[in-house]
């Protein structure tokens, strides 16, 4: 059984109602699909939201590049080495520079 517009409407208002990948799961068990096809229906429709990876901690992920990125706009100084400082080194100084330049 393939997609029918009736279903991708239903699929769609369903996730749009509650993005989350329990509702994917859900979905899936209503329609006898897997979960995977009803992500791929959904991103194919616009409307699938990727899940915002976390750490152990729960905190976002966030690169040392974008950490740099920001530094060097707020120092207004090219710090291409900064990004081989360790990672929590430089979320300090990140930190620091923040209330001084944000703050």
């Amino acid at each position: 059984m393939s997609y029918t517009e009736e279903l991708t409407a239903k699929v769609v208002a369903a996730y749009t109602a509650n993005p989350s990948r329990e509702t994917v799961e859900k979905i899936a068990k209503d329609i006898n699909k897997s979960p995977r096809s009803v992500i791929a229906k959904l991103a194919a429709a616009g409307v699938y939201q990727t899940p915002q990876r976390t750490t152990k901690t729960g905190d976002p992920i966030v690169k040392k590049e974008e950490l740099v990125a920001e530094i060097e706009e707020w120092v207004q100084i090219p710090c291409p080495t900064l990004v081989k400082t360790g990672k929590e080194d430089l979320k300090r100084l990140h930190a620091a520079l923040k209330e001084v330049f944000v703050e």
